[in-house]
């Protein structure tokens, strides 16, 4: 009974995962001609034929269809270039590329979320917590966002969008008073 509860968790968490990654690349492109939301969230945009890929319907041009990996939350990559919901990340590396989880990502120079560089992040030491939250050894992000004042080495993930540390409570990222 329990393997059957776990393997049905694990399911649902996969499944909300790709539907996760499906609304973050909807919000991406939702200023992109002929773009449309079609409520499809069960399967990755990704389309990988035998010498080309495409991203909803639309070829990628340039990426290499038989080094081409799909990987979580919008991303992928193949031997030269890293994507983000079918668009090339500029200055990703392939070789290190890691998706994190939540829209986070890194490689050995940059971390990233939702396909875009976060500015000043370590990625040595850049952990995704749970919940949009993340952190480093100097700071603490939600939504990539630098949480100003608190303290990584105290920062706790709580539930409901609640967080803590030693001096403070956050609320989605923001202190409470």
């Amino acid at each position: 009974m329990r393997k059957i509860l776990f393997i049905l968790a694990m399911v649902v968490s996969l499944s909300a995962s790709v539907a996760s990654a499906q609304r973050r690349c909807d919000s991406h492109h939702e200023d992109r001609p002929g773009y449309e939301h079609r409520g499809r969230h069960h399967r990755s945009p990704y389309f990988v034929s035998e010498n080309k890929v495409f991203f909803d319907g639309r070829e990628i041009k340039g990426a290499s269809a038989s080094s081409f990996s799909i990987l979580r939350d919008g991303y992928a990559k193949d031997t030269w270039s890293v994507y983000y919901c079918g668009a090339k990340m500029d200055g990703a590396s392939s070789n290190s590329f890691k998706v994190l989880g939540f829209g986070y990502a890194k490689d050995i120079w940059n971390v990233y979320f939702d396909g875009k560089k976060i500015n000043g992040a370590s990625p040595e030491s850049f952990k995704e917590l749970r919940d949009g939250y993340a952190k480093d050894t100097w700071n603490v992000y939600f939504d990539a966002v630098k949480i100003e004042g608190a303290s990584p080495d105290s920062f706790k993930v709580l539930r409901g969008g609640y967080a803590k540390d030693t001096w403070n409570t956050y609320y989605f990222g923001r202190k409470i008073d």
